[in-house]
Parts: structure tokens; sequence; C-alpha cells
């Protein structure tokens, strides 16, 4: 009699299973459109109040709409998948862009829904570009609020920053014929091999965390021209304020102080031949950055060991030269050297000029070794910072010098 009720609840259990399998909110792909890039402009109109309907000046009328409260601010495009069969296009063209003008960007959205015969997905958002002229007119936490508090759109959406306008980026179609979205997402992927990007806590969810504890965030640069997209560089911030763009030296030194390259190409004259260059390609390092406290008196040292081979030598004679102890231990010293100035140059852009500790990298540290003297210099971090000593130790260990002498 048991086996029997046993047997006729698992036959209910297994039935009810059957009632509730399947996706409630199930929709085909033709029935969505995938969001893959965003760009924020500003509106032609800019931020004049009262500019609130009717054909906004060279903005098409298809690109604005009634909005009874705020200004038009800003022009938010959207690059969309094209969804087709195989040899359905004849161009080579895999997405097309729609654009419209308001302050919110939530209301934007909706409102473009009336330019697309179908829902607007940002589950597979790729990447977000925003305008300098944006940057300067409202606080990176506006532009992103929204990004932010969406739950389809994820943490790792990369962001990135232009000086010029940012739909042309959307419009940009790749030599390679890749979809546009993806291949801009993926530029900064490579960002461990390339010392001049800024890839590690720049994506949405890091810059989330930044600005929610009031700390400083940077982004990388992109620039578009004569067909050619090119990373490098940065957009600093204070808080969420923009204060404005370091170079791609800066980049270099800000990720040798934080340890974030896992490879990196350092150049110097020849010792022996100023007018040719000998090249360092690392491989590994260890490297530290650690506070310390004397009394009153905060400073921090930094300590790296950076392992790898010669990658170039264009100098003459190097068949003999490489193969000198002397001359490698030479070239150990010089490439230290060379390391420190790019150190100490990015410590002057961004601690003494900028007064911005990029992605918190002090900060961190500071909290992590001396949480007592963190607790008593949060507040007053800013001021602290900009006076913070830092000494340098660098070694550099030649483990190679190529596969030919």
């Amino acid at each position: 009699m048991v086996v029997k009720k046993e047997f006729l609840a698992c036959s209910m259990l297994l039935f009810l299973c059957m009632l509730t399998a399947g996706c409630w909110d199930r929709r085909e792909l033709q029935e969505r459109n995938f969001v893959l890039a965003v760009a924020i402009d500003m509106a032609d109109a800019g931020c004049q109040p009262g500019v609130k309907a009717g054909q906004v000046p060279g903005v098409n009328r298809t690109e604005t709409f009634f909005q009874p409260h705020g200004a038009k601010r800003y022009r938010l495009s959207l690059q969309l998948l094209k969804l087709q069969a195989d040899g359905e296009s004849k161009d080579n063209t895999k997405t097309y862009v729609i654009s419209n003008t308001g302050e919110s960007m939530l209301e934007m959205i909706r409102d473009m829904l009336g330019q697309s015969s179908k829902s607007l997905w940002f589950e597979h958002l790729q990447v977000i570009i925003i305008s300098e002229a944006v940057l300067k007119q409202t606080g990176l936490s506006e532009v992103l609020d929204f990004f932010i508090r969406d739950s389809e759109i994820r943490s790792r959406v990369k962001l990135y920053v232009t000086s010029g306008q940012a739909r042309p980026f959307l419009e940009y179609t790749p030599p390679s014929k890749e979809i546009g979205g993806m291949y801009l997402a993926d530029i900064s992927r490579l960002h461990t091999r390339n010392i001049h990007v800024a890839g590690a806590r720049t994506d949405l969810g890091f810059t989330s965390q930044y600005l929610d504890n009031n700390a400083d965030p940077v982004l990388p640069r992109i620039e578009l021209a004569d067909k050619i997209v090119k990373l490098g560089g940065i957009a600093v911030f204070k808080k969420d304020q923009f204060v404005g763009y370091a170079d791609e030296y800066a980049v270099a030194g800000m990720k040798m102080i934080a340890g974030t390259e896992k490879s990196a190409i350092v150049t110097i004259p020849c010792p022996d031949d100023p007018e040719h260059q000998v090249v360092f390609e690392l491989y590994r390092h260890d490297t530290r950055l650690q506070p310390h406290v004397d009394g009153d008196n905060i400073y921090f040292t930094l300590d790296i060991n950076m392992y790898g081979n010669i990658g170039e030598l264009q100098e003459d004679n190097k068949a003999q030269n490489t193969m000198d102890p002397q001359y490698l231990r030479k070239l150990e010293v010089a490439f230290a050297d060379e390391i420190k100035r790019t150190v100490f140059y990015a410590q002057q852009v961004l601690q003494k000029q900028m007064r911005v500790d990029g992605v918190g990298t002090f900060a961190r540290k500071m909290r992590a070794y001396e949480p007592d003297v963190w607790e008593k210099v949060k507040d007053q971090w800013d001021e602290t910072y900009a006076r913070i000593p830092l000494i340098v130790s660098v070694n550099v260990y030649i483990e190679n010098v190529g596969s030919h002498q």
C-alpha cells in the first residue's frame, strides 16, 4: 500500500513537471533586435532649456519626440544586429544604427520602439562609447545610471571615451568584416599585451563600483580617423567628473605601478649606438606596491622585478654583444632606468598634475595594509594622496637573447 502511494506521488510530480516545463517568456531570435553598441553624444540643441518638442536643429524628425519635461540634451544611438540568412543581403553590413534625442536614456530607448518592429534586447550589449562633449556637460554617474540599473545589461560591457562624435563608431565597418560592436569590444581584450591600453578594471561593473565608493575611474580613449579605429591613452575622472586625457606613456607607467601588465615592450637607445634601439620583451614580473607609515608621514614603496628577453636589437655587432654578460648587464640597468622614468612620468601626470588615484590603486593598498590609518585619512584622501612620496626600485633580468644570435 505504501509503495502504491509513493508511486502515485511520483507520478503526480512528473505530471506537474511536464506542465511547468519550458520558458514562460520565450521569444524567437527573429522577434528581437539585439543591441550591440551604444553611442552617447550631445544633441545639436545642447542643454538649452525649453527645447522640448518638434524639430531639434540638425536632427531628423524621426530622432526626436515631444518631451514635456527637461531639455533635448543627448543624442542616443544604438547599433542593432541584422538577422538574415546567408547570401540574403547584397551589402557587407551586418548592423544598422538608429538614434533619438532627449534627456532620459530610458525614455529615448522606449521611444525608439517607434523606429523598430521588434523589441530592443540589451543582454548582448558589448560596448558603450561616450563623447567628450557629454562628459564636459555632466557627470559620468548621470550618463551611466540607466545602464547600471537595468538588469538586462551585463557588468562586463566595455566603456570608451572619444574626443569627437560617438555615433560614427557605430556606423564603422571593420576591414575584417566582423560585427561592429563585437569588434570594438574585442580591441580592449588584448590590453594585457598592449601596455598603451588600459583595459583592466575599466568595464561597466568596475566603473560602477568606483563611482559608488567615490573612487577615481579611468576609461580607455578611442579615436576614429581616416576609417581607422585606434584605442590608446585614457580618459581620467575625479570621482565622476571628467578631468582630461593621459597619454599612452602615462598608461604604461600606471599599469607598471598597478602590476596589471602581463606583457610589455620597453625600448631604449642602444648603449653603444644611440641612433638605434634595443627592445626588452617582458614575460613575467613581480610587482609589489606597499604603503608605510612613520608617525604622521605616509609613503609608498614600489618594488618591480621584470623577467624577459631581447626582442629586438638594431645595433651593429649584435651577435658579439649579446653573448657578453657585461653588455647584457649594461642593458638590464638601462632598461631598469627606463622603467623608473615611465613610472615617475605616470606619477607626475596622475598624482601631481591631475591629482587622481587612477582606479584607486593606492587607496586599495592603504586600506589593505594599514586599515587603522586608512580610517583616519580616508575622508581627506584626495589631499593626502597628492603629497605621498613614491620610492621605486626596479630590477630587470634578461633571460634570453632570442633564437638567433
